[in-house]
């Protein structure tokens, strides 16, 4: 099952990538919003996106934004992965209800839970 990570942190990117791995997940990996959303564009659909708020140019928000203006996408789970609270995220919270929030610092262990729970209930 592909994940897509989207976080400009690499070393963030790097410690989900190999949880997500060594739970049968495979991820790919994107540093900023807007080389997800071409990926997407391009025809590509996760079972899921991880996805940092705080990226340069496009923020999560804004990627947010766009996958539930199209049909096709807004059905793809996202888990938000950040240091900001819901409250203090760019935006407004109508445009991140549905994503599921996870704070930064993690635990990975929690994070995988949440990412498998939300999986389950996918069909």
């Amino acid at each position: 099952m592909i994940i897509w990570v989207v976080e400009d942190d690499l070393s963030a990117q790097r410690i989900v990538a190999e949880n997500l791995k060594a739970h049968g997940f495979t991820p790919v990996l994107y540093d900023t919003a807007e080389k997800a959303y071409a990926a997407l564009r391009s025809g590509e659909t996760p079972a899921l996106i991880i996805l940092d708020m705080l990226l340069p140019g496009m923020s999560g928000v804004d990627l947010i934004r766009l996958i539930k203006q199209e049909s096709q996408w807004e059905k793809i789970p996202v888990v938000v992965v950040t240091v900001l609270s819901r409250e203090d995220a760019p935006g407004n919270e109508e445009q991140t209800s549905g994503a599921y929030w996870v704070n930064k610092p993690f635990d990975t262990s929690h994070l995988i839970q949440t990412i498998q729970g939300i999986l389950s209930t996918v069909k």
